[in-house]
């Protein structure tokens, strides 16, 4: 009885500790979100998409994504290898494994991404040319 429950209990230990999950809107809308051998999340929010019907095939927001179709703010589905993605309205749900790693989608009045800073000259002759120019 206990060869096969030290296995079994080393197997589940494994697998549970291949995921992180947390909860909250560190910068975007509130969501639960798991990342690790099973990736995906929930979210509340709506999707800032601007067009009306968005069709992709063997593509999609999320890597691995096989297939997406999204109509507007108010549906959006997309399958992925070994998962699915599924937002209606302002809640979007996905999960996924292995191949499919869902991305959370832009929502709206979601800031993107920072752009990055102009070099700051550290070296007093190219200040110095700077200021001649």
């Amino acid at each position: 009885m206990s060869s096969r429950l030290l296995p079994a209990a080393l197997g589940s230990l494994l697998l549970a500790s291949c995921t992180i999950t947390s909860l909250g809107p560190e910068s975007g809308p509130p969501r639960v979100e798991s990342e690790g051998l099973i990736e995906g999340h929930a979210a509340l929010g709506w999707r800032d998409e601007d067009r009306f019907l968005k069709l992709k095939v063997l593509d999609g927001e999320s890597d691995g994504a096989l297939a997406e179709v999204a109509l507007w703010r108010l549906l959006r589905v997309e399958v992925g290898a070994l998962g699915l993605g599924l937002g209606i309205g302002p809640f979007d749900l996905a999960l996924g494994t292995l191949f499919y790693e869902p991305d959370l989608p832009r929502m709206v009045g979601e800031r993107g991404p920072v752009p990055a800073a102009a070099p700051v000259e550290d070296c007093e002759l190219c200040a110095r040319e700077a200021g001649q120019e």
